[in-house]
């Protein structure tokens, strides 16, 4: 499809005998905003790792901005643009929480200083800048949310997977 960033195209996934994702299609255009409804266990999250690389599809295609990305690592699509966030929050938690969002910066970024300056305008961004000095690991469960959605923002992605995140 013309002017689509994503493309998933007949994508399964099963363990053992559980078919998690089954012959799943979806397109997702430049600037569009999806969301995926369903109950627990329908195989959301599972979807998501496919598509940002921690699990490899038993059957179908991933592409994105029209490349095949099916066989790429999680930091490869990184790389290129596809981001995302976890159902269970992860976090660098004896690390600071402008550390943790340097993180992702640093993706785009191999100055420190031009990825710390970055990580503080995502932080303003996600309402966390009072919080930059405080260790990960003291941080409410909703401000790591933040955190995890901070660090992902600021790999600057062209995708962004948002699992549970609110």
């Amino acid at each position: 499809m013309s002017g689509s960033i994503l493309d998933v195209r007949s994508v399964s996934r099963h363990f053992a005998g559980l078919r998690a994702n089954d012959d799943v299609s979806l397109t997702v255009g430049a600037g569009e905003i999806v969301g995926l409804i369903g109950p627990n266990g329908a195989g959301k999250s599972t979807l998501f790792n496919l598509i940002a690389g921690a699990l490899t599809p038993t059957a179908g295609q991933i592409f994105f901005e029209g490349s095949d990305i099916t066989a790429l690592t999680p930091p490869q699509r990184c790389a290129i643009g596809v981001a995302r966030t976890f159902q269970v929050v992860r976090s660098f938690d004896s690390m600071s929480v402008i550390d943790n969002v340097m993180v992702g910066a640093m993706l785009r970024e191999s100055s420190p200083r031009i990825a710390r300056r970055n990580a503080c305008e995502v932080l303003e961004f996600t309402d966390l800048a009072e919080r930059s000095t405080t260790l990960a690991s003291d941080l409410t469960s909703p401000e790591k949310r933040r955190l995890e959605l901070a660090r992902a923002l600021a790999t600057r992605p062209k995708l962004f997977l948002l699992d549970e995140v609110m």
